[in-house]
Protein backbone atom coordinates (compact mmCIF):
# COMPACT_ATOMS: atom_id res chain seq x y z
CA UNK A 1 0.00 0.00 0.00
CA UNK A 2 1.75 3.57 -1.35
CA UNK A 3 2.15 5.62 1.68
CA UNK A 4 0.16 8.56 1.63
CA UNK A 5 1.56 12.00 -0.31
CA UNK A 6 1.08 15.40 1.72
CA UNK A 7 -1.08 17.46 -0.21
CA UNK A 8 -0.43 20.88 0.92
CA UNK A 9 -4.37 22.49 1.78
CA UNK A 10 -6.19 24.46 -0.70
CA UNK A 11 -6.98 27.92 0.56
CA UNK A 12 -11.12 28.21 0.98
CA UNK A 13 -13.01 30.14 -1.36
CA UNK A 14 -14.59 31.75 1.80
CA UNK A 15 -11.61 32.89 3.61
CA UNK A 16 -13.32 33.36 7.53
CA UNK A 17 -14.44 37.32 7.79
CA UNK A 18 -13.82 38.84 11.46
CA UNK A 19 -16.99 40.05 12.52
CA UNK A 20 -16.94 43.72 13.59
CA UNK A 21 -17.29 43.75 17.71
CA UNK A 22 -20.02 46.50 18.79
CA UNK A 23 -16.89 48.52 20.05
CA UNK A 24 -15.88 48.31 16.83
CA UNK A 25 -18.91 49.27 15.38
CA UNK A 26 -19.51 52.24 17.66
CA UNK A 27 -16.45 53.59 16.85
CA UNK A 28 -16.98 53.76 13.20
CA UNK A 29 -19.99 55.47 13.97
CA UNK A 30 -18.83 58.26 16.22
CA UNK A 31 -16.08 58.93 13.61
CA UNK A 32 -18.37 58.87 11.06
CA UNK A 33 -19.73 61.99 12.42
CA UNK A 34 -16.94 63.46 14.13
CA UNK A 35 -15.69 63.69 10.48
CA UNK A 36 -18.58 64.83 9.44
CA UNK A 37 -18.69 67.38 12.36
CA UNK A 38 -15.25 68.70 11.26
CA UNK A 39 -15.74 69.28 7.50
CA UNK A 40 -18.55 71.04 8.31
CA UNK A 41 -17.62 73.61 10.54
CA UNK A 42 -14.81 74.13 8.07
CA UNK A 43 -16.55 74.71 5.35
CA UNK A 44 -19.04 76.88 7.58
CA UNK A 45 -16.23 79.04 8.96
CA UNK A 46 -14.54 79.12 5.57
CA UNK A 47 -18.18 80.54 4.35
CA UNK A 48 -18.74 82.90 7.52
CA UNK A 49 -15.23 84.39 7.11
CA UNK A 50 -16.86 85.94 3.75
CA UNK A 51 -18.88 87.72 5.03
CA UNK A 52 -17.23 90.59 6.40
CA UNK A 53 -16.18 91.39 2.50
CA UNK A 54 -19.96 90.47 1.18
CA UNK A 55 -21.29 93.25 3.69
CA UNK A 56 -18.85 95.72 3.05
CA UNK A 57 -19.50 95.51 -0.91
CA UNK A 58 -23.35 95.60 -0.40
CA UNK A 59 -23.21 98.63 2.18
CA UNK A 60 -23.61 101.98 0.24
CA UNK A 61 -20.59 104.66 1.46
CA UNK A 62 -21.59 105.55 5.04
CA UNK A 63 -24.05 103.50 5.48
CA UNK A 64 -24.55 100.68 8.30
CA UNK A 65 -27.07 98.15 7.55
CA UNK A 66 -25.94 95.14 8.66
CA UNK A 67 -29.75 94.34 10.53
CA UNK A 68 -31.32 94.47 7.04
CA UNK A 69 -28.67 92.07 5.13
CA UNK A 70 -28.89 89.90 7.88
CA UNK A 71 -32.66 89.80 7.71
CA UNK A 72 -32.13 89.23 4.00
CA UNK A 73 -29.77 86.60 4.96
CA UNK A 74 -31.95 84.61 7.24
CA UNK A 75 -34.90 84.92 5.01
CA UNK A 76 -33.25 84.08 2.13
CA UNK A 77 -31.88 80.81 4.16
CA UNK A 78 -35.25 79.97 5.56
CA UNK A 79 -36.73 80.06 2.09
CA UNK A 80 -33.65 77.74 0.82
CA UNK A 81 -34.36 75.61 3.66
CA UNK A 82 -38.06 74.75 2.93
CA UNK A 83 -37.29 74.48 -0.94
CA UNK A 84 -34.76 71.75 0.40
CA UNK A 85 -37.35 70.27 2.33
CA UNK A 86 -40.15 70.28 0.02
CA UNK A 87 -38.02 68.83 -2.85
CA UNK A 88 -37.13 65.90 -0.25
CA UNK A 89 -40.94 65.02 0.69
CA UNK A 90 -39.98 65.86 3.82
CA UNK A 91 -42.16 69.06 4.96
CA UNK A 92 -44.30 66.55 7.38
CA UNK A 93 -41.35 66.94 9.28
CA UNK A 94 -41.83 70.29 10.60
CA UNK A 95 -45.35 69.26 11.96
CA UNK A 96 -43.64 66.29 13.59
CA UNK A 97 -41.28 67.99 15.13
CA UNK A 98 -41.39 69.44 18.63
CA UNK A 99 -40.11 72.93 18.64
CA UNK A 100 -38.49 74.20 22.27
CA UNK A 101 -36.86 77.04 23.99
CA UNK A 102 -33.22 76.17 22.60
CA UNK A 103 -34.64 75.91 18.91
CA UNK A 104 -35.94 79.30 19.83
CA UNK A 105 -33.38 80.91 21.35
CA UNK A 106 -30.68 79.48 19.38
CA UNK A 107 -32.09 81.14 16.19
CA UNK A 108 -32.99 84.55 17.50
CA UNK A 109 -29.31 84.94 19.49
CA UNK A 110 -27.92 83.82 16.15
CA UNK A 111 -29.64 86.55 14.10
CA UNK A 112 -29.28 89.20 16.68
CA UNK A 113 -25.21 88.25 16.62
CA UNK A 114 -24.52 88.41 12.74
CA UNK A 115 -26.85 91.98 12.42
CA UNK A 116 -24.41 93.04 15.02
CA UNK A 117 -20.97 91.78 13.69
CA UNK A 118 -21.97 92.70 10.11
CA UNK A 119 -22.45 96.33 11.03
CA UNK A 120 -19.37 96.47 12.75
CA UNK A 121 -17.48 95.33 10.00
CA UNK A 122 -17.91 98.78 8.35
CA UNK A 123 -17.02 100.66 11.77
CA UNK A 124 -13.88 98.90 12.50
CA UNK A 125 -10.86 96.88 10.54
CA UNK A 126 -12.20 93.58 9.51
CA UNK A 127 -9.90 91.42 11.26
CA UNK A 128 -10.77 92.85 14.72
CA UNK A 129 -14.17 92.84 14.01
CA UNK A 130 -14.21 89.07 13.48
CA UNK A 131 -11.48 88.51 16.50
CA UNK A 132 -13.96 90.04 18.91
CA UNK A 133 -17.06 87.97 17.71
CA UNK A 134 -15.35 85.17 18.13
CA UNK A 135 -15.02 85.82 22.09
CA UNK A 136 -18.20 83.60 21.14
CA UNK A 137 -16.66 79.95 21.24
CA UNK A 138 -14.77 80.79 24.65
CA UNK A 139 -18.15 82.06 25.99
CA UNK A 140 -19.93 78.69 24.90
CA UNK A 141 -17.19 76.64 26.37
CA UNK A 142 -17.55 78.02 29.69
CA UNK A 143 -21.66 78.10 29.38
CA UNK A 144 -21.54 74.39 28.10
CA UNK A 145 -19.18 73.58 31.07
CA UNK A 146 -21.94 75.19 33.76
CA UNK A 147 -25.53 74.01 32.02
CA UNK A 148 -24.32 70.45 30.14
CA UNK A 149 -21.67 69.44 32.25
CA UNK A 150 -19.56 69.39 29.37
CA UNK A 151 -16.14 68.82 31.07
CA UNK A 152 -13.33 69.10 28.52
CA UNK A 153 -10.13 67.07 29.21
CA UNK A 154 -6.29 69.18 28.96
CA UNK A 155 -5.78 68.91 25.47
CA UNK A 156 -9.10 70.37 24.82
CA UNK A 157 -8.70 73.04 26.78
CA UNK A 158 -5.56 73.92 25.78
CA UNK A 159 -6.90 74.19 22.30
CA UNK A 160 -9.27 76.47 23.16
CA UNK A 161 -6.69 78.71 24.89
CA UNK A 162 -4.31 78.17 21.81
CA UNK A 163 -7.20 79.56 19.40
CA UNK A 164 -8.28 82.30 21.73
CA UNK A 165 -4.33 83.59 21.62
CA UNK A 166 -3.98 83.78 18.46
CA UNK A 167 -7.16 85.24 18.06
CA UNK A 168 -6.24 87.79 20.24
CA UNK A 169 -2.72 88.37 18.33
CA UNK A 170 -4.58 88.24 14.83
CA UNK A 171 -6.99 91.24 16.12
CA UNK A 172 -4.35 93.65 17.11
CA UNK A 173 -5.30 94.33 19.97
CA UNK A 174 -2.24 93.48 21.97
CA UNK A 175 -0.36 96.17 19.23
CA UNK A 176 -3.40 98.55 19.54
CA UNK A 177 -2.96 102.03 20.87
CA UNK A 178 -6.17 102.42 22.95
CA UNK A 179 -5.97 106.46 22.86
CA UNK A 180 -5.85 106.04 18.93
CA UNK A 181 -9.28 104.98 18.36
CA UNK A 182 -12.04 106.81 16.64
CA UNK A 183 -15.03 106.86 18.29
CA UNK A 184 -16.42 105.26 15.18
CA UNK A 185 -13.84 102.54 15.90
CA UNK A 186 -14.59 102.35 19.20
CA UNK A 187 -18.80 101.48 18.73
CA UNK A 188 -17.60 98.95 16.07
CA UNK A 189 -15.42 97.06 19.04
CA UNK A 190 -18.56 96.96 21.61
CA UNK A 191 -21.00 95.97 18.71
CA UNK A 192 -18.36 93.21 17.63
CA UNK A 193 -17.37 92.50 21.49
CA UNK A 194 -21.71 91.70 21.88
CA UNK A 195 -21.70 89.72 18.37
CA UNK A 196 -19.53 87.87 20.57
CA UNK A 197 -21.45 87.08 23.48
CA UNK A 198 -24.62 86.24 21.71
CA UNK A 199 -22.85 84.02 19.04
CA UNK A 200 -21.51 82.19 22.47
CA UNK A 201 -25.16 81.48 23.15
CA UNK A 202 -26.53 80.70 20.07
CA UNK A 203 -23.80 77.56 19.52
CA UNK A 204 -24.48 76.79 23.41
CA UNK A 205 -28.38 76.34 22.09
CA UNK A 206 -26.97 73.61 19.27
CA UNK A 207 -25.66 71.61 21.93
CA UNK A 208 -29.53 70.84 22.63
CA UNK A 209 -32.15 68.35 20.84
CA UNK A 210 -29.73 66.26 18.83
CA UNK A 211 -32.68 64.47 18.29
CA UNK A 212 -33.79 67.01 15.66
CA UNK A 213 -32.77 66.61 11.94
CA UNK A 214 -30.16 69.34 10.85
CA UNK A 215 -32.48 70.28 7.84
CA UNK A 216 -35.70 70.59 10.07
CA UNK A 217 -33.39 72.58 12.50
CA UNK A 218 -31.83 75.01 9.94
CA UNK A 219 -35.21 75.83 8.89
CA UNK A 220 -35.93 77.02 12.10
CA UNK A 221 -33.17 78.63 12.93
CA UNK A 222 -33.23 80.79 10.15
CA UNK A 223 -36.94 81.32 10.78
CA UNK A 224 -36.47 82.33 14.37
CA UNK A 225 -33.08 84.34 13.52
CA UNK A 226 -35.06 86.38 11.11
CA UNK A 227 -37.90 87.55 13.59
CA UNK A 228 -35.24 88.07 15.81
CA UNK A 229 -33.27 90.35 13.11
CA UNK A 230 -36.74 91.91 12.15
CA UNK A 231 -37.28 93.57 15.43
CA UNK A 232 -33.78 95.01 15.09
CA UNK A 233 -34.65 96.32 11.55
CA UNK A 234 -38.03 98.24 13.35
CA UNK A 235 -35.91 99.41 15.89
CA UNK A 236 -33.04 101.14 13.78
CA UNK A 237 -34.48 101.61 10.49
CA UNK A 238 -31.86 100.93 8.06
CA UNK A 239 -31.66 103.52 5.33
CA UNK A 240 -31.31 101.72 1.92
CA UNK A 241 -31.77 104.02 -0.31
CA UNK A 242 -28.68 104.59 -1.47
CA UNK A 243 -28.05 100.92 -2.31
CA UNK A 244 -27.02 100.19 -6.05
CA UNK A 245 -27.55 97.37 -8.38
CA UNK A 246 -23.86 96.13 -7.47
CA UNK A 247 -24.75 96.59 -4.00
CA UNK A 248 -27.46 94.53 -4.70
CA UNK A 249 -25.52 91.70 -6.44
CA UNK A 250 -23.54 91.41 -3.55
CA UNK A 251 -26.25 91.33 -1.38
CA UNK A 252 -27.45 87.84 -3.22
CA UNK A 253 -24.30 86.69 -2.95
CA UNK A 254 -23.82 87.33 0.75
CA UNK A 255 -27.42 85.54 1.56
CA UNK A 256 -26.79 82.70 0.16
CA UNK A 257 -22.89 81.78 0.58
CA UNK A 258 -22.98 83.43 4.28
CA UNK A 259 -26.42 82.52 5.24
CA UNK A 260 -27.82 79.74 3.96
CA UNK A 261 -24.59 77.35 3.47
CA UNK A 262 -22.56 79.22 6.09
CA UNK A 263 -25.57 78.90 8.68
CA UNK A 264 -26.96 75.33 7.30
CA UNK A 265 -23.81 74.06 7.83
CA UNK A 266 -22.83 75.14 11.44
CA UNK A 267 -26.24 73.71 12.44
CA UNK A 268 -24.88 70.12 11.16
CA UNK A 269 -21.71 70.97 12.93
CA UNK A 270 -23.27 71.78 16.17
CA UNK A 271 -24.90 68.26 16.34
CA UNK A 272 -21.41 66.53 15.57
CA UNK A 273 -18.74 68.17 17.68
CA UNK A 274 -18.48 68.41 21.42
CA UNK A 275 -18.86 72.82 22.32
CA UNK A 276 -15.21 72.54 23.02
CA UNK A 277 -13.93 71.18 19.43
CA UNK A 278 -16.76 73.69 17.75
CA UNK A 279 -15.04 76.33 19.61
CA UNK A 280 -11.61 75.94 18.21
CA UNK A 281 -12.39 74.32 14.85
CA UNK A 282 -14.53 78.08 14.47
CA UNK A 283 -11.72 80.21 14.77
CA UNK A 284 -11.03 79.53 11.34
CA UNK A 285 -12.62 82.16 10.31
CA UNK A 286 -10.53 84.73 11.83
CA UNK A 287 -7.87 83.91 9.19
CA UNK A 288 -10.13 83.82 6.73
CA UNK A 289 -11.09 87.10 7.46
CA UNK A 290 -7.56 88.53 7.84
CA UNK A 291 -6.55 87.31 4.55
CA UNK A 292 -9.35 88.44 3.18
CA UNK A 293 -9.01 92.14 4.92
CA UNK A 294 -5.59 91.95 3.54
CA UNK A 295 -6.02 91.13 -0.02
CA UNK A 296 -9.74 93.02 -0.79
CA UNK A 297 -8.63 96.20 1.48
CA UNK A 298 -5.20 96.60 1.97
CA UNK A 299 -5.37 95.87 5.67
CA UNK A 300 -1.68 94.97 7.18
CA UNK A 301 -1.13 91.82 8.39
CA UNK A 302 1.45 92.36 11.32
CA UNK A 303 3.97 89.64 12.51
CA UNK A 304 2.01 89.07 15.11
CA UNK A 305 -1.01 88.34 13.43
CA UNK A 306 0.63 85.66 11.30
CA UNK A 307 1.71 84.78 14.20
CA UNK A 308 -2.16 84.54 15.73
CA UNK A 309 -2.79 82.58 12.36
CA UNK A 310 -0.44 79.77 12.99
CA UNK A 311 -1.74 79.34 16.73
CA UNK A 312 -5.44 79.41 15.46
CA UNK A 313 -4.43 76.46 12.80
CA UNK A 314 -1.99 74.97 16.00
CA UNK A 315 -5.27 74.62 18.20
CA UNK A 316 -7.84 73.63 15.83
CA UNK A 317 -5.17 70.49 15.07
CA UNK A 318 -4.79 69.67 18.67
CA UNK A 319 -8.73 69.58 18.99
CA UNK A 320 -8.98 67.37 16.36
CA UNK A 321 -6.61 65.10 17.85
CA UNK A 322 -8.03 65.22 21.15
CA UNK A 323 -11.26 63.90 20.13
CA UNK A 324 -9.74 60.82 18.24
CA UNK A 325 -8.10 60.12 20.84
CA UNK A 326 -11.19 59.99 22.71
CA UNK A 327 -12.89 58.31 20.28
CA UNK A 328 -10.74 55.52 20.36
CA UNK A 329 -11.43 55.42 24.03
CA UNK A 330 -14.82 54.04 23.52
CA UNK A 331 -16.58 51.39 25.67
CA UNK A 332 -18.09 48.63 24.05
CA UNK A 333 -21.67 49.06 23.41
CA UNK A 334 -21.79 52.85 23.25
CA UNK A 335 -24.19 54.47 20.59
CA UNK A 336 -22.83 56.28 18.20
CA UNK A 337 -24.96 59.19 18.38
CA UNK A 338 -24.06 61.99 20.36
CA UNK A 339 -25.62 62.55 24.11
CA UNK A 340 -29.12 63.90 23.29
CA UNK A 341 -30.32 66.97 25.66
CA UNK A 342 -33.77 68.01 25.88
CA UNK A 343 -34.66 71.74 26.28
Amino acid sequence: MAAPTDVPARPSAHPRQQVPTPRDAARAGLRMRHRLGVVAIIASATAMGLAGVFGRMSTPPGAVIGEALTLGRMTVGALGMLTILAVGRRLGALRRTRLSWSVVLGGVFLGLSLATYLSATVLTDLARAVALHYLGPVVATVLARIFLKERANGPELTSVVISFAGMILAAGLIEADPLDVSDQQLFGDVLAAVSGVLYGAALLCYRYRADMPSDVRSFWNFTFGGLGTAGMVLVTRPDLSGMTAQNWVWAVGFFLVCGLLALGLLVLAGKHLRAVELSALSYWEVVVAMLLGALAFGELISPLGWAGAVLIVVGAAVAVASSRRRIARVPAGAAPAPVETTG
